[in-house]
């Protein structure tokens, strides 16, 4: 299907080739995701084939649209599909512009065309002949558009508030050599540390709870939940660790490795200290012995990701040699259609 059939009309840009976007096109689509990942950064995991698939195609109705140059790689991709729980009316738009066709009004095209391949599939209507079928609804109920980035740009992020979008969620990513020597952080004198076991499972939910609840957007998990997602989540046990004061939990760091890198990294997936145990360096203390454990199993790197309106952890981070390599972001947009 060529360029006549999207609406509204792509571009007049010599030698690019628009199409209907299908799961055929996951191969040049993970290529594309390469090609900005290397310039734009971000969590290394998460441009792997397999999440890339899932963002892209996930186990949903999708519509959306390619762009090919003419060596047949890909200039640009965009999906949009109904996200959300049963009766919302959300909507998720994932796309990325190849670095060497920025600026040439690619992006500003593939955002207003989502926007509205996003409203006729909240409407009710079909986005594309042939890919995606939804129930008819109210016409009146308010939807929402959210613009999913691992890969963030000032550009993009420009582009998107132009467009009536809100930032909801963007945090940084950070990186720390392993190769370098780590700094000097002891712990506290009171307190003592643990590496992850089964039986301590529920000290540490305890540690993440009281360190996190009053935090806006927590997300309320049981201990269960919690627990459940740490252990899935390439969790090393020896660099999860545990921080107590009198047998009491006060701080905890959870350490997982990067398969998917050569040799394998480290990644700190999470780190929080109760409110009361705060500025005692704590936090520093327990990161460094985690990246220290990483060192001895062989790690030449680590990442963590931390947000953007906590400028007392960036800075903490930075004075122990973490540098930022990318940054994450959702952006919504809410509507009466």
């Amino acid at each position: 299907m060529g360029n006549v059939s999207i609406d509204p009309a792509p571009p007049s840009l010599p030698g690019l080739d628009w199409r209907p976007v299908n799961q055929n096109n996951l191969d040049a689509i993970v290529e594309l995701a390469k090609s900005c990942y290397k310039v734009d950064g971000g969590l290394s995991f998460l441009f792997e084939p397999d999440l890339i698939k899932s963002r892209y195609f996930p186990d949903k109705p999708v519509t959306g649209m390619v762009a090919f140059m003419p060596d047949r790689r890909l200039a640009a991709c965009t999906t949009v599909y109904r996200d959300g729980n049963p009766g919302e009316k959300r909507a998720k738009i994932i796309g990325q512009v190849h670095p060497e066709v920025r600026n040439k009004g690619i992006g500003t095209y593939l955002i207003r065309w989502s926007q509205v391949q996003a409203q006729k599939l909240l409407a009710g209507v079909v986005a594309e002949p042939g890919l995606m079928q939804v129930a008819t609804e109210s016409l009146n109920d308010p939807c929402v558009m959210q613009v999913a980035t691992e890969s963030l740009t000032e550009p993009a992020h420009h582009l998107y508030l132009a467009h009536g979008f809100q930032n909801v969620f963007d945090e940084l990513v950070m990186e720390r050599d392993l190769h370098l020597p780590l700094p000097d952080r002891p712990l506290p004198i009171d307190v003592t540390i643990t590496h992850w076991q089964s039986g301590l499972a529920d000290q540490f939910f305890q540690a993440y709870h009281a360190a996190f609840q009053e935090r806006p957007g927590f997300p309320g998990y049981s201990a269960d939940e919690w627990i459940s997602r740490v252990i899935e989540d390439d969790q090393i046990p020896e660099w999860t660790l545990l921080a107590r004061v009198d047998g009491v939990p006060v701080g905890f760091v959870l350490g997982n490795i990067i398969l998917t890198s050569d040799p394998p990294g480290g990644y700190i997936a999470q780190i929080g200290v109760v409110p009361s145990q705060r500025r005692r360096g704590l936090a520093s203390a327990l990161l460094v012995e985690t990246m220290r454990r990483m060192q001895v199993a062989g790690s030449v790197e680590t990442l963590l990701t931390v947000h953007i309106n906590n400028p007392g952890a960036i800075l903490a981070y930075s004075q122990l040699g973490f540098s930022t390599i990318g940054r994450r972001a959702r952006f919504e947009r809410s509507l009466e259609q």
